[in-house]
């Protein structure tokens, strides 16, 4: 058995859980092996493709494994990849850690080299973060070498980004928004209708549609389409955030888990944690096993539901479960209001966890 592997639970109508079936994965199956030595790391999960990166110990390049609607193999493009960013169709592009980015062309993901006037000086180098939102809107972080404030800019489509991207002169192309936050970038995600950011001081900012206690702040000082601090969080050194659906999540550098949003607008559906919040604030994850108050690894937010971490590495789910995602078993309710335990084969232990919008990922260590 390898060291490492990497386990899926959830939607699989296109096969991106297992080529298999197209059934629903109803409890933790294995997905990918990692030998030891080699980096397997998942790179993409949406509605119909899961992507992953792997680079073998002593080979020069790695390779991108797709599967699920898009089942190609291929060469990595670039170095050292971190991350890929796509929508409901797919894959639309990957991120290396030097700031290179490699966009889909007819299904062969090629990399591609800006020629917009912003990413042409040695300051600005390259793209240091991009996510996608579901409604469409695209944020991007430009490499910066030493700035004390950090600049987002905001494109209203993937193909108003491409065009300022591709753009020489960049003079008929530029983001519909340019944002500024205080203090350098350390994450950036996207969630159904807006954005989140974390800054390297632990602070997190949230911006897009307010609904649904989605932005966990007050807009009375900052309006929704500005990133605005999140104050119930201010304080806190946050390290690392999630967030899909209308909800999200923050980690803190003490092991403490913080949620705000609501589970499935326009539903009774709600996680027990959320119930009776206003939309300026966020619960603390509360679980408790013989007495002690759990600390967590890690978190990943789908498209509903939630995975936490704890540190002795347990996993524990909550929120939609309609195709499966939260690995509890086919008996499980189709939504999951309190905290409930994923029982891992072989009672492995889990190091990290992921999550695409209706599919949940579990990286287990050798027993």
């Amino acid at each position: 058995m390898a060291p490492s592997a990497i386990y899926a639970s959830g939607f699989n109508a296109f096969g991106q859980l297992s080529s298999d079936s197209d059934k629903d994965l109803t409890e933790p199956r294995e997905l990918a092996s990692v030998q030891d030595g080699d980096t397997t790391k998942l790179l993409f999960a949406g509605w119909s493709e899961t992507t992953f990166y792997q680079h073998g110990r002593g080979k020069k390049t790695g390779s991108i494994l797709r599967l699920g609607s898009t089942r190609i193999t291929q060469e990595a493009p670039l170095p050292d990849l971190v991350t890929g960013f796509g929508d409901h169709n797919g894959l639309l592009g990957i991120l290396s850690r030097n700031g290179g980015v490699a966009f889909t062309e007819e299904n062969q993901v090629e990399a591609h080299t800006a020629t917009a006037d912003s990413l042409s000086d040695e300051e600005t180098p390259g793209i240091a973060y991009l996510a996608v939102a579901g409604n469409g809107h695209i944020a991007v972080v430009l490499t910066s070498a030493s700035s004390p404030r950090s600049s987002i800019l905001e494109f209203t489509s993937f193909n108003k980004f491409r065009q300022w991207f591709d753009d020489e002169v960049n003079d008929l192309h530029g983001p519909t928004f340019d944002h500024t936050v205080p203090g350098r970038i350390a994450q950036l995600v996207a969630n159904v209708t807006g954005f989140v950011c974390l800054t390297q001081d632990g602070n997190v900012y949230t911006w897009g549609d307010a609904r649904h206690s989605s932005l966990g702040r007050s807009v009375a000082e900052t309006q929704a389409k500005s990133p605005g601090l999140v104050d119930s969080l201010a304080g806190i050194q946050i390290k690392k955030i999630a967030s899909d659906g209308w909800v999200t999540a923050a980690l803190s550098t003490d092991g403490a888990v913080y949620i705000f949003g609501t589970g499935t607008p326009g539903t009774q559906h709600s996680l027990s944690c959320l119930d009776g919040l206003n939309s300026m604030e966020a619960a603390l994850v509360d679980i408790e096993d013989q007495g002690e108050t759990l600390d967590f690894l890690d978190v990943a937010v789908g498209d509903g539901h939630v995975l936490l971490l704890a540190e002795d590495g347990r996993v524990f789910a909550a929120g939609d479960n309609r195709n499966g995602q939260l690995g509890l078993g086919q008996k499980a309710s189709t939504y999951i209001k309190d905290w409930r335990e994923v029982i891992m084969p072989d009672q492995r232990c889990c190091i990290a966890v992921f999550a695409g919008p209706k599919s949940s990922f579990f990286q287990l260590a050798e027993s």
